[in-house]
């Protein structure tokens, strides 16, 4: 709770001022909202906390030709729910079996150092993104 000072507002307002909050507003009148009316702002923040990655785990990271590995991601979401996170998976070269879940399989098309890309997305649009490396095999 903030606790708006309305003898001080009157130094420097003539009539009154509303002020936004993104979930509700207070229309602050200086001549009715005197200090010891009880009068008060709460200020309720519009942030919104970008997911985080807690764990990852790619199995193996060294990848035979016609072979594939494993994925897996825990990411969570501080200010929201984990489950209406959303994935989504890129690579260098090669495929993934399930390109929007937070487990896949990922299969090589070329051989060498690859970089597997996974980005988790908040509700509200909040993007992170988390780099795995594997190797690709030659054959």
């Amino acid at each position: 709770m903030v606790r708006f000072a309305p003898h001080l507002a009157r130094l420097c307002l003539a009539g009154s001022v509303l002020i936004g909050c993104g979930t509700g507003t207070h229309n602050y009148v200086p001549e009715q909202d005197e200090p010891d009316s009880g009068s008060s702002l709460q200020v309720v923040p519009n942030v919104n906390v970008c997911p985080v990655f807690n764990q990852s785990l790619v199995i193996p990271r060294s990848i035979a030709p016609r072979a594939s590995a494993e994925v897996v991601v825990f990411a969570t979401d501080p200010d929201g729910t984990d489950a209406s996170l959303e994935f989504d998976w890129t690579a260098s070269s090669g495929s993934f079996t399930q390109p929007t879940r937070p487990v896949t399989g990922y299969s090589c098309a070329d051989p060498g150092p690859q970089v597997l890309h996974v980005r988790a997305v908040d509700r509200l649009g909040c993007r992170v993104q988390l780099d795995l490396d594997v190797t690709c095999l030659d054959e």
